[in-house]
Order: C-alpha cells, then structure tokens, then sequence
C-alpha cells in the first residue's frame, strides 16, 4: 500500500517542484509515526506520567511550603485553591473536604523531611519511566539506537524528568499568579496581558520542548534545529487540548454515569495528547534530519550501521564455526552403515570387520548379509551342522551358474568332498 501511495506521491510533486519537499517531509513524518507507534508510546507514557502525578503534585506543595517566605503568602494560596479545585473536579466534594484539604495544608504548612522525600522517589520513579519513553522513541525515529546504552539512557531519564520538576517548580508559580501579580503591579496593561498571556505561555513551552529534543538525541545538535518539532508540539498541543475540551464537554457534560471517575479519565486523555504533540514534534525534526543531515548526526549513523555490519559478520562466523564442528563430529564414522549401503546398493556383500574373523575364525556368514531374493550356496546346511565352512567366492569372480533341481551347483549328482575350516575347495572344471 505504501509503495503504491508512494509513487502515486512522486509522479504529483514531479509536476510541482515548488511543493516536493514540503510534501515529501509531511509523508515522511506520517509514516514514521507509523512506524514507530506514535500512539502506543503516547498511551504508553500517559499512563507513567498519571501514576507519577499524585506524588509530584504532593512533593510541588510541599517544596512550595518550604519556599512560602519567597514567594509570598497569596502565591501560595493562589496555588492551593487551583490544586483543590482539581481534586474537586476529580474527586467528589466529602473526600476533598476530609483527606485533600488536611494533606495539602499539612504540606504547605511545611512537610516533613521524610514524608517529603518519599513523595518524591515515587513522583520520581514513575515519572522517569515517562520520561524515558519519551527518550527512547525520539531515538528510534532520529535512528540513533543502541548509540547510547541503558544504564546511560535511563539516567538521563532521571536528570530531565528531575529538570522538569525544577522546570515546573519555577513555571508553575508565574502561570497561576503571574496574571495578578502583573496586575497588581502595573494596572494599565491588564487588558494587553489577557492578550499576551498565552502567546508567553505557549513560547515558554515550545523552549521546553526544545530542552527536551536536545538532551533525547544522542548526539550533541544546535538547538535551532529542533525549533521546528518544538513548534509544531506547542501548536499540537494547544489544538488538540482545544479539542478535547470540546469532545470532553460534549461528553460529560450532561451525563454524570461516570461520576468520579470523568476528572481521571480526561487528564489522562490530556496526557495522551500531550504525549501524541511531542512525540510528532519530534518525528518532524527526525525527518528534516533525515533528509538534510548533519555531519554528526551523519556519522553516528554511518557508526551504528558499522556496529550491525560487524555484530552480524560474528554472528554468521559462529553459525559456519557450529556448522563445520558439527561436519567434523559426524565425518567419522564406524563404517557400518557405509558397507550395508554399499551392500544393498551394489548386489554384492560387503567386506566383514577383520577383528571380528579374527576372533571367530569358524564362524559362517550369515545369510542376512546375503543379497535379497539370492540363494543360499550350495552345503550350506551341511556346513553348519558339521562344522564345515561353505565355500567363498572372491570379490571379483563372478557368480555360479544356479543350482539345479538336485541341489548342485551344475545339476549334475556328484558331491563335493569334505573340506576342513578355512580351506577352499577347487572349483570343477566342467
């Protein structure tokens, strides 16, 4: 389907020059999105960053409690009265007022050094694992893989996810109580700063997205370069948050059959989205790229093939190694099955085992060994019982004529004379 899609691409943008970069990036991107899963790892990560999300937010109020002497008395209850307001769009009104309020007040109030930490080794562990979904599937679609190792890739999970938090510790403050601060202090631009807050809010997020690129890729790139994916994130961001309030409203706003769990269900669809624009931000920078590469970015790649050429060269040198050890233990052989092949092949018996004449010199070949449909030689029964060995014939005579009705060789009645153990007797010359 692809392939067919592809030329159908090709033989359109050879009519229009103009447009067959533009058009040959946003094909690109859309199939490596397919390609890596853009909406399993999205999913994926949503679902880390929910669980980590009780435990940052808790460890966020407490570390503000601690800093209350800086920001100030209002920021602080400014940031309190937004988190309760989200609890109680999550949970309903009796829960908020006897377990979230309690532990949020106990929090800012200034938590306790080892509650404070435990809160964050959870925010922390859960949320690295987010994080480094993010990381790793910014390395598949740039196809830097294996460059760096996963004791390396999951610390720097650890460092940006704990960069977030620093991030959003400084962020978080300025988004909820930078409007009425900015009021407060100057008055004459509080029609100017409804109009300016989100084009802020949307630039401070696009340079975090940025930060983010930079330090997923394993190799050192300018941060111009990932500009682009970044704005095509934030830009994601904002229409598909548009997008599900609309849905979410249209959905839960009149039925209430989901009760409680309608406020979980959207954030984490929000996350989902979240997740989806950053992910998609980067597959575009993965693809620009692609198609005009870097000279590191170029050698990293030209690095990795080499590992895989070298890794799969061992591979088929231990596979034709096992093959001709095999070869080896199985190229000697007893000779049994040889000589019964050669014997049912050839007509003829093959050669007996010399240790064994020797040890039995008086013993008969058996007629197993015998040709089949041939017939027993002539004296064989009398060989037996008596103790006389039947005649041989070499290996390059041929055949007797058959016996006859009488049991001789010719037909004829003379008998042949007794013979001691291994002594031949003279064929008749008639």
């Amino acid at each position: 389907m692809w392939e067919r899609i592809w030329r159908a691409v090709d033989e359109a943008l050879s009519r229009h020059p103009r447009l067959s970069d533009l058009v040959l990036l946003i094909a690109r991107t859309g199939r490596s999105a397919t390609r890596t899963r853009l909406v399993g790892l999205s999913a994926e990560s949503a679902f880390f960053a929910l669980l980590s999300l009780p435990a940052l937010l808790l460890g966020l109020v407490g570390t503000l409690g601690h800093l209350g002497a800086v920001l100030g008395t209002r920021t602080v209850l400014d940031i309190r009265a937004w988190i309760l307001d989200l609890a109680a769009k999550a949970l309903t009104g009796e829960v908020v007022d006897t377990v979230v309020v309690p532990l949020i007040d106990d929090f800012l109030r200034g938590a306790q050094a080892n509650v404070l930490s435990l809160t964050f080794l959870v925010s922390l562990w859960w949320g690295s694992r987010a994080m480094r979904v993010y990381i790793e599937a910014i390395t598949i679609a740039y196809g830097l893989e294996g460059l760096r190792g996963y004791v390396r890739q999951r610390a720097l999970a650890f460092v940006a996810y704990l960069g977030g938090l620093l991030f959003a510790l400084i962020v978080l403050p300025v988004l909820v109580a930078g409007p009425n601060l900015v009021q407060d202090l100057l008055p004459v631009t509080a029609g100017r700063l409804n109009v300016a807050y989100w084009p802020v809010v949307g630039g401070v997020s696009a340079a975090a997205v940025a930060l983010l690129y930079v330090l997923a890729v394993p190799v050192r790139t300018p941060l111009w370069r990932h500009l682009p994916g970044a704005v095509v994130a934030t830009l994601g961001l904002m229409l598909g948050s548009a997008l599900l309030r609309v849905y979410l409203d249209r959905s839960f706003g009149e039925v209430t059959i989901y009760g409680s769990l309608a406020a979980p269900i959207a954030i984490l669809a929000w996350l989902w989205v979240v997740s989806m624009a950053v992910l998609a931000g980067s597959l575009l920078n993965a693809e620009i790229d692609s198609m005009w590469p870097t000279s590191r970015t170029a050698e990293a790649r030209a690095e990795i093939a080499a590992r895989r050429y070298a890794r799969a060269t061992r591979l088929v040198e231990r596979h034709e190694e096992a093959l001709r050890r095999v070869g080896e233990a199985g190229g000697a052989p007893d000779g049994g099955e040889e000589r019964e092949r050669a014997a049912g092949a050839g007509g003829r018996e093959a050669p007996e085992d010399t240790g064994s004449q020797a040890e039995q010199p008086g013993r008969a070949r058996p007629e197993a060994d015998a040709p089949d449909g041939a017939p027993p030689p002539s004296g064989a029964g009398s060989a037996a019982t008596g103790g006389e060995r039947a005649p041989e014939e070499g290996p390059g005579e041929p055949e007797g004529p058959a016996s006859g009705p009488d049991g001789t060789a010719d037909g004829t009645n003379e008998s042949r004379g007794t013979s001691s153990p291994g002594e031949r007797e003279p064929r008749d010359p008639a």
